[in-house]
């Protein structure tokens, strides 16, 4: 078992709660049965995803799951919107996320549920057992994540990206037709006009010492020099899987990864 105390869980509680998530995220919650799992993305009304969460509905209520340091300020702007609905945002601090394989999360209290076909998450009712999880194992655990497109975002990212700078289209968390949603008229015109000028970007580099979150970067390419920024990263034995979101119209290849006076060959 895999404890991933780096994500929180919040609960929607109320008889207003699916139809508060429905007008407030980018996904169709309604689309998203007890039982079952969908990414969506929490945007500021300029479009740019202040928290990716995985929705989890149950019988009388929602769950969502997303990056720990932006479970308050996800709270607290989502507060802002409830006004007369029967809407409760309450912070499951007595959940905990994890990830293993089905016989390692026998205990779970919800889940395992795959958002994404062998990507499982669960949420424990009590507290990890004492168990030395091996930095390896959730290294990889992440680097699957950063290469299946889940990218939770941290304090210094949230604000800055459209959902299509982060891929955040791929693995289902924006849906052009389930109607508005704060941000969406900016999102969607970037999308019918062709105007992204950012998008992600998955490389495996050499090993080094780690990148902040927003560092910029240059990319040497198969064609010209390609500007970016760190978005996230995780480090295994062999070298590192950096999540960048770089300026180009289209897909490049790199060669090598720039950063101030370093360089690292893209494996």
């Amino acid at each position: 078992m895999i404890p991933l105390s780096n994500l929180a869980v919040l609960e929607f509680q109320g008889h207003d709660a699916r139809q508060f998530l429905q007008n407030q995220l980018s996904a169709d919650i309604d689309a998203i049965a007890v039982g079952q799992s969908g990414f969506a993305c929490c945007c500021n009304p300029a479009g740019r995803v202040l928290a990716l969460l995985l929705i989890l509905p149950l019988d009388d209520s929602v769950l969502a799951v997303l990056a720990a340091d932006l479970a308050e300020d996800t709270r607290s702007w989502l507060n802002r919107f409830i006004l007369r609905s029967d809407v409760r945002i309450i912070a499951r601090n007595d959940l905990f996320v994890a990830t293993g394989g089905a016989a390692d999360i026998k205990r779970a209290a919800v889940g395992p549920v795959e958002p994404l076909e062998g990507l499982p998450y669960a949420l424990l009712d009590e507290p990890f057992p004492e168990i030395e999880t091996e930095a390896d194992a959730a290294a990889a655990w992440k680097a699957e994540e950063l290469g299946r497109g889940v990218c939770w975002l941290d304090s210094a990212s949230a604000g800055q990206f459209l959902p299509q700078m982060l891929g955040f289209e791929a693995i289902g968390a924006l849906n052009f037709r389930k109607g508005c949603f704060p941000g969406q008229e900016v999102i969607a015109r970037t999308r019918y006009l062709g105007k992204l000028k950012r998008r992600p970007m998955l490389l495996q580099v050499e090993a080094g010492e780690p990148l902040p979150v927003m560092q910029k970067v240059t990319l040497e390419t198969d064609q010209d020099s390609v500007s970016g920024v760190v978005v996230d990263e995780a480090r295994g034995a062999s070298g590192r899987c950096l999540m960048l979101v770089v300026r180009s119209p289209a897909a490049v290849k790199a060669e090598a990864l720039l950063v101030e006076d370093q360089r690292f060959e893209v494996l």
